[in-house]
C-alpha cells in the first residue's frame, strides 16, 4: 500500500523543499503596530503634502543571507513614504500622499525625501543588523539626513528580519516628525 503513495510523497517533499528555499529570500516590508508605539501627547491639525520618496540605493536587494539575496516583496519607496504618512496621521495631521511635487504646491507643508541606504547584514546565526539612511526635505528646504541602525537577535530560522525592518524604519522617521510639524 505504501508503494502506491511513494511517488506522491516524493513530489510533496520536493515541492516543500523548493518552497522553503524560496520563502526565506522574500522579505515583507511591515510597520511597527500602533499599539506598540508610545502614545502621542500633542495632536496636530496641519495639512501636509507628502511626495513618494525616491529610492536612490545602489542595490535593490536588502542583503545576502546564507547565500540567498534578501529581496523586498513590495516597493521600498512606497513603504518608507507610507511609514512617514502613518506617523504624521498618528499625530493628527491631514496628509495628502502624491507622486509629484506639482500636486501639492498649494499646501502649507510639503515633504519630499530619498532613500540613500537600506540593508540587512547577518552578524551570526539568528542575529542581524539593519541600516537605513533617509534624507527628508520640508518646503523645498535643505534636506536633513536621518540614519538608524538596529540589531535584533532571535531564534534561528524564525522571522527576525521583518520586525527588524519595521523597527528600523520607525527609528529613522521618529526624529523627522517634529521637524516636519515645526515647518508650518
Amino acid at each position: 500500500m505504501f508503494r502506491m503513495y511513494r511517488p506522491f510523497v516524493f513530489i510533496l517533499c520536493a515541492a516543500l523543499l523548493i518552497l522553503s528555499g524560496c520563502a526565506s529570500s522574500q522579505v515583507r516590508l511591515r510597520y511597527v503596530p500602533e499599539k506598540e508605539l508610545p502614545v502621542v501627547q500633542v495632536q496636530h491639525t496641519d495639512a501636509i503634502g507628502l511626495v513618494q520618496f525616491v529610492d536612490k540605493r545602489s542595490s535593490k536587494i536588502l542583503g545576502v543571507d546564507k547565500g540567498k539575496e534578501l529581496t523586498p516583496v513590495s516597493n521600498v519607496a512606497a513603504w518608507v513614504t507610507r511609514g512617514v504618512e502613518n506617523e504624521l496621521v498618528r499625530h493628527g495631521a491631514s496628509v495628502e500622499y502624491v507622486l509629484s511635487t506639482q500636486q501639492i504646491k498649494k499646501l502649507p507643508v510639503r515633504v519630499t525625501g530619498t532613500i540613500a541606504e537600506l540593508r540587512i547584514v547577518p552578524l551570526s546565526v539568528g542575529k542581524y543588523r539593519g541600516e537605513l539612511t533617509l534624507t527628508i526635505a520640508v518646503n523645498d528646504g535643505l534636506p536633513t539626513t536621518y540614519k538608524s541602525t538596529v540589531e535584533k537577535q532571535g531564534v534561528p530560522y524564525t522571522n527576525i528580519i521583518e520586525p527588524l525592518l519595521a523597527e528600523l524604519l520607525q527609528e529613522a522617521i521618529n526624529p523627522a516628525i517634529p521637524v516636519i510639524f515645526a515647518a508650518k
